[in-house]
């Protein structure tokens, strides 16, 4: 399964996306790689290796398109250590000291010059725009990765009305009532959990292959500790970590959904790759839809401004257009 990780944003106006237009949108800022002088390059790229004309891929209402970086690794203390070199030689031909400004300059220009000899370490990042339940779902399980990933794609396409999902039962309230007395219908509690009492240097607590309904773990409870991390399964279907900012991690799917993909066609990677996404589309609509409705429902009033619009059969296979690299700040 590819996706491991479920960072949420809604998407609060529809009718701002037009999905039959993202794939030349995206093929316009395609990823080029880092000149020797760039420290940082971000652009889209083809999610499917055997599709490599298209850089939104259709599937069961929804999307997946994938962001790739590249980062310039030039360690601080490689760095550091030259310019500490120049500083001394400079004060010991001009008699003279340098200050903190003139210091800083001399820094910034030695990692300039390092740089083309820099190494370079690239990393994809997946998300899937579901136009039929207005969400994306980014892959990581970092904050600012998926809000590298969102911004990016508000810049291409001009617009991206989307906000972080908030529920009217607090996550961490809830998975404490849970595991105090039951996981809602549907669900199961697994053998992890974390947690942690009030406050920033509260106690914390990790349960690793436990039994979570042990007199044990619920004494942790009864002194005070909340839970902040709760390991669930869903319908027999799809096992998953909930935490408390809502994020869904470690998702994988169970027996029951592994043996459809088995049943997909292994010679034909084009097909194995279909039923998997469909898969993962279709299951993780469901599942999102139950942790929201677990969790009491969204907050304020209906996230989908406007009727969802259709998505078209793919586009032509199209040679990808150049475009700039992208500066990101990491």
């Amino acid at each position: 399964m590819w996706f491991k990780n479920l960072q949420l944003y809604r998407i609060t106006d529809l009718s701002k996306l037009n999905p039959n237009q993202l794939d030349a949108e995206l093929q316009k800022r395609a990823f080029i790689p880092a000149a020797s002088n760039e420290r940082m390059a971000a652009g889209w790229i083809p999610p499917g290796s055997h599709a490599p004309d298209i850089f939104a891929y259709a599937n069961s209402g929804a999307m997946l398109i994938a962001l790739k970086t590249e980062e310039k690794l030039l360690p601080a203390s490689v760095v550091k250590e030259m310019a500490e070199e120049r500083i001394a030689d400079i004060q010991d031909k001009e008699l003279r000291k340098i200050g903190k400004k003139e210091a800083k300059e001399i820094r910034e220009r030695i990692a300039d010059e390092l740089m083309p000899r820099a190494f370079s370490r690239s990393h994809v990042l997946r998300a899937i725009i579901d136009f039929e339940a207005g969400w994306i779902w980014v892959d990581t399980a970092s904050s600012s990765k998926a809000e590298l990933l969102t911004q990016l794609l508000r810049e291409t396409l001009g617009s991206l009305p989307t906000k972080l999902v908030q529920t009217q039962l607090d996550p961490v309230t809830a998975m404490s009532t849970w595991l105090e007395h039951d996981a809602p219908p549907n669900f199961t509690l697994d053998a992890d959990c974390t947690l942690k009492a009030p406050g920033d240097s509260g106690a914390q607590v990790t349960c690793r292959r436990h039994d979570l309904s042990s007199d044990e773990v619920k004494l942790h409870l009864k002194s005070g500790k909340m839970v902040t991390q709760l390991a669930l399964s869903w319908d027999d279907r799809l096992s998953f970590v909930l935490n408390e900012k809502l994020q869904i991690k470690r998702l994988a799917f169970l027996d029951l959904l592994e043996d459809k993909i088995k049943d997909a066609d292994a010679e034909d990677a084009a097909a194995m790759y279909d039923t998997t996404l469909t898969l993962l589309v279709q299951e993780g609509r469901s599942l999102v839809n139950a942790v929201i409705d677990a969790l009491g429902g969204e907050l304020g009033e209906s996230a989908m401004g406007s009727t969802a619009v259709p998505i078209a059969a793919p586009p032509p296979a199209a040679k990808p257009a150049q475009a700039s690299v992208v500066d990101v700040p990491w």
